[in-house]
């Protein structure tokens, strides 16, 4: 079985709990089976989920005495998503401010008496964020209304307007708005599908 948990909101309940809200792609697995597994895992307390015939099962899950997400909630790192490694562990993605903060979560993951592998590092924008190019001008066609129906400003007035040919101004929204895209559908941190 093979899913991928987004965690969404994570917080302390006391006496060792955390409560997570977690969106859950079950892939080709079966959602019940899914839920199933999460009600029959010892260190779950407490499982409610939204298990739609298709689409991401929705959930909240009680968790008790888990090290790795104490040692999350604790850092500066924010977990985006979890997908189960066919090895039985857990191949995670995180945000973090710097790669300082990373090497902490780390080693606290390991005094904890966890198993970690760091399986890459990348930065952001390497990750397709907006060059500022980009980030310009797809502000400004959307202050000036290029994204409303029907449109306040067209191609060729934006173009106008910034000094450059259509053709370029074409191909700076068509990237820009295709790493929005990626970055929606995906995730900042997530590899292109």
């Amino acid at each position: 079985m093979q899913a991928t948990v987004n965690v969404v909101e994570q917080k302390q309940l006391g006496d060792g709990l955390l409560q997570s809200f977690v969106e859950v792609e079950p892939g080709e697995s079966d959602p019940s089976a899914i839920v199933e597994a999460l009600r029959s895992n010892p260190d779950i307390v407490d499982v409610q989920a939204i298990v739609p015939q298709k689409g991401k099962i929705l959930a909240t899950l009680q968790v008790r005495d888990c090290r790795a997400c104490h040692a999350l909630a604790e850092s500066e790192c924010f977990l985006t998503d979890a997908t189960a490694a066919k090895a039985g562990g857990l191949e995670w993605h995180i945000l973090a401010p710097d790669r300082a903060a990373v090497k902490n979560l780390v080693a606290t993951l390991r005094q904890r008496g966890l198993a970690v592998e760091i399986a890459s590092i990348r930065s952001a924008r390497a990750a397709g964020l907006l060059t500022d190019r980009q980030q310009s001008v797809i502000s400004l066609a959307y202050k000036l209304g290029f994204f409303e129906y029907p449109k306040k400003v067209n191609l060729t007035q934006l173009a106008k307007k910034l000094g450059v040919s259509k053709s370029t101004l074409s191909e700076i929204m068509r990237t820009g708005e295709a790493k929005i895209l990626h970055a929606y559908f995906h995730g900042v941190m997530k590899k292109p599908r």
